[in-house]
């Protein structure tokens, strides 16, 4: 799953799915589009959890 701004995760898969490229793409550098995308997956995960997770 590549994240943008229009994306929301909305199932357990979607969720499962992000949380497997977090791990790809943790380590990734400042500045490069892998940071970029870091940041919005970040973003996208906290609000699923906040919504699906108790």
């Amino acid at each position: 799953m590549h994240t943008n701004s229009q994306e929301k995760i909305r199932t357990e898969e979607d969720y499962r799915e992000a949380l497997q490229r977090f791990l790809e793409i943790i380590e990734a550098p400042d500045g490069t589009p892998e940071a970029e995308e870091l940041v919005e997956l970040i973003r996208c995960l906290e609000i699923y959890e906040q919504e699906n997770c108790n």
